[in-house]
């Protein structure tokens, strides 16, 4: 289990660092797609980064994705090799999918976005929109994955217990 929050951590910290070199790398329309709407549509013009920096940004968001993978894939392997019982094995995917989410909705959502103006000066033409102050623009996507994790989670725990499935 600690492999697993580890895990979970190391792909909470990419995304953190993703968010932070983002603005810089990312054309505006990809990173502000994320935050409320008047604030995407108050900086949506806002000028790109050369090509060069934007193409890094996309190599960046593919070892992000590679590494999301492979740490999944890595905590399947775990439940099988140690043959985990379906609690165990709910236990420890729904570990790795609520760290990071838990992380996304404080840190990310919360703390960055809300609390900060680190968006506001990578994007001065958002200052004074509202959508910085509606601590509840994303409830509804983050209260869907909520929902949602724990039922693909116990399909996954089933599927990596369930007799033919060991090897």
């Amino acid at each position: 289990m600690k492999r697993t929050v580890r895990l979970s951590l190391g792909m909470s910290f990419i995304m953190l660092a993703l968010v932070l070199i983002a603005p810089h790398l990312a054309s505006p329309k990809l990173v502000l797609r994320f935050l409320p709407k008047d604030v995407y549509e108050a900086g949506k013009d806002h000028p790109s980064p050369s090509l060069p920096k934007r193409l890094l940004c996309h190599l960046l968001l593919a070892m992000a994705a590679a590494y999301m993978v492979w740490a999944y894939k890595d905590v399947a392997e775990g439940i099988k090799r140690d043959r985990l019982s379906f609690g165990e094995a709910y236990e420890r995917l729904l570990a790795f999918l609520l760290v990071e989410k838990a992380f996304d909705i404080v840190c990310l959502d919360q703390i960055l976005c809300m609390s900060t103006d680190y968006y506001q000066r990578c994007y001065p033409e958002t200052r004074g929109c509202s959508g910085w102050k509606n601590r509840a623009w994303n409830n509804k996507n983050q209260a869907v994955r909520l929902v949602l994790y724990p039922i693909l989670c116990a399909i996954q725990a089933y599927l990596f217990t369930k007799r033919g499935s060991r090897k």
